[in-house]
């Protein structure tokens, strides 16, 4: 419970037992408590004080009339304002005291309903024709803990900033009914809220499981098809040797003239001819086709001093 509200109470509590004990019996004495009750400076909640059977005894057409005012006026002060009590006639007259508690009281009603908190709107309520004056109840009422605000008198239009306002109202019996009514339907759309979390938080889990089930079908085919691979790498024969561009082939024996020998077939010849190549390691000449100048006294026995040419894998002539 608020502070501020339970040192209410706590002053309330004489002005109960007065209402309470044998002496409170006749009018005037009834009328004086409520008097002494909305005066007092720590007096912000009167609803219990209304509820004793002392103070609703006012009711009776045998009251006096000058006294029948007061369960009234108690009641503008337990949930009323300044504009119902210069509303309603045959009232008792306030004090200073009371007047400032009045005052102060519906500046809490009037913080949780008008918006913007206007200057103007404040003075018109409150009866306060100088600005001065509104400022100065404005300042009581924060240091009197009712309520939290910044006043702002260069903004446009001037206004009252309230963040927070004290529980110090009493509720008007006649309000309950539509208050049940308006916490009932607040507590269905509540219902039809949660509800359709709950239905949020399924749909979110249910997705979820299908990502999950997705994710772990993805991951078992890759796992098998890394493991097929690596069976296929590791197989006999799998990416071995062979006559491909890969493969390393012997290096070719070569004469001293650069020609690979037992190479047969390499310039397009015939048998013969490439056996021919791998003998003669004598000079030759590229022509039209590979030419053997075998010198003079070769033993070929063709002449004295003449020389003789072989052709091998050309053409002859």
């Amino acid at each position: 419970m608020n502070q501020t509200h339970t040192r209410a109470i706590e002053a309330l509590q004489p002005f109960i037992h007065l209402a309470n004990s044998n002496s409170a019996t006749s009018p005037r004495f009834i009328a004086n408590i409520i008097t002494n009750a909305t005066s007092h400076p720590h007096t912000y909640v009167f609803a219990e004080l209304l509820e004793t059977p002392t103070i609703q005894s006012l009711q009776s057409p045998d009251i006096p009339p000058e006294y029948q005012g007061y369960l009234k006026l108690l009641e503008i002060f337990a949930w009323g304002t300044w504009q119902d009590y210069q509303a309603t006639p045959n009232l008792p007259k306030l004090s200073t005291e009371q007047t400032q508690k009045l005052r102060l009281l519906s500046l809490l009603s009037l913080a949780t309903t008008i918006k913007p908190l206007t200057y103007s709107a404040l003075q018109s309520a409150l009866s306060l024709p100088d600005t001065g004056d509104l400022e100065s109840l404005v300042t009581s009422a924060i240091y009197s803990s009712l309520l939290t605000a910044r006043l702002s008198p260069s903004s446009n239009p001037p206004t009252v900033n309230v963040t927070s306002v004290a529980p110090l109202r009493d509720v008007q019996p006649q309000s309950l009914g539509k208050m049940i009514t308006q916490l009932t339907e607040w507590e269905a759309r509540c219902g039809e809220v949660a509800q359709d979390l709950e239905a949020e938080i399924e749909a979110v889990k249910a997705n979820a499981a299908i990502r999950a089930t997705k994710e772990n079908s993805y991951k078992e085919m890759y796992d098998a098809r890394v493991k097929a691979r690596k069976q296929e790498a590791g197989a006999p024969g799998a990416g071995g040797g062979g006559s491909g561009v890969g493969s390393a082939a012997p290096a070719a024996r070569r004469g001293p003239l650069g020609i690979r020998r037992g190479a047969r077939g390499l310039f397009g010849g015939n048998k013969r001819e490439a056996d021919d190549i791998e003998q003669d390691d004598g000079f030759f000449d590229a022509g039209d086709g590979m030419e053997i100048d075998e010198g003079a006294g070769s033993g070929s026995g063709r002449g004295n001093g003449s020389r003789t040419k072989r052709v091998l894998g050309g053409r002859r002539g």
